[in-house]
């Protein structure tokens, strides 16, 4: 069927009604002005957006790269502590060395390689005491010098030691003269005593104050970390002319 003139007129009508009813057209143009701003806030969240993007990641950037930096100054760190570890054994070798070429020289023998084994106990005193085995190869080399610089096969040979255990020289009375050709082990305090042509063996409890040893050959304890007084007798011998020395460790 073919609509008439005013039968579509009619249609066109209601459909303009049915949409102003519907919708607001106020509202429609207020929203139409509102756009404009709208599309400028939009942009501006959107830069704001990408600009947050670019700032977390700059962060994260910084982040992995101070974690990076902190790993490779750690790394580095055990790694020189490795190579400072590495050399001084390889300073203290050359000791080592001398204990094992030595150890069973005969003492006659041993006073050719007097000027070798002082030359090693000067050394030593220039390495850090912590070096692995340090002490331990000290004391040996300070017992193979003094056996070097004195000819005592015979005290060597006598039984049995002499022990001073708390003994002051004020205390033994005028006559008390240097003890010689013996073999003795200190303990405990020892205080202004000589000590001449003898064979000498630190007990890791002595204490020494102001004692005297000419010609002596010197023993102490093999130990890894001996005791503090140890340590400072070891550090006066390593340093001193062994054939008289004066020691004070408490």
């Amino acid at each position: 069927m073919t609509l008439k003139d005013a039968d579509i007129k009619f249609v066109r009508g209601e459909i303009q009604k049915a949409v102003q009813e519907h919708l607001n057209p106020h509202g429609w143009r207020k929203l139409q002005t509102f756009l404009p701003t709208v599309g400028v806030l939009s942009v501006f969240v959107g830069l704001l957006a990408f600009a947050g993007a670019g700032w977390k990641y700059a962060f994260s950037r910084v982040e992995v790269e101070a974690q990076f930096q902190a790993h490779t100054t750690d790394a580095l760190k055990v790694t020189e502590d490795r190579l400072t570890r590495i050399e001084r054994r390889l300073a203290l070798l050359p000791a080592q060395n001398t204990v094992t070429k030595y150890s069973t020289t005969p003492a006659l023998d041993l006073k050719k390689h007097r000027e070798e084994l002082a030359e090693v106990k000067k050394n030593l005193t220039s390495l850090p005491p912590d070096t692995p085995n340090y002490w331990p190869t000290s004391f040996q080399i300070i017992t193979l010098a003094s056996r070097a610089t004195s000819d005592l096969e015979k005290v060597a040979q006598q039984p049995g030691e002499s022990s001073y255990d708390n003994v002051r020289a004020d205390r033994l009375g005028a006559g008390f003269g240097p003890i010689e050709n013996r073999r003795v082990v200190l303990k405990n305090l020892v205080q202004g005593l000589i000590f001449r042509n003898s064979i000498v063996r630190f007990d890791p409890s002595v204490r020494l104050v102001n004692d005297v040893f000419i010609n002596c050959v010197f023993i102490l304890p093999s130990e890894e970390n001996p005791p503090k007084v140890l340590q400072e007798i070891g550090k006066t011998l390593l340093a001193s002319d062994l054939s008289n020395v004066t020691l004070n460790a408490s």
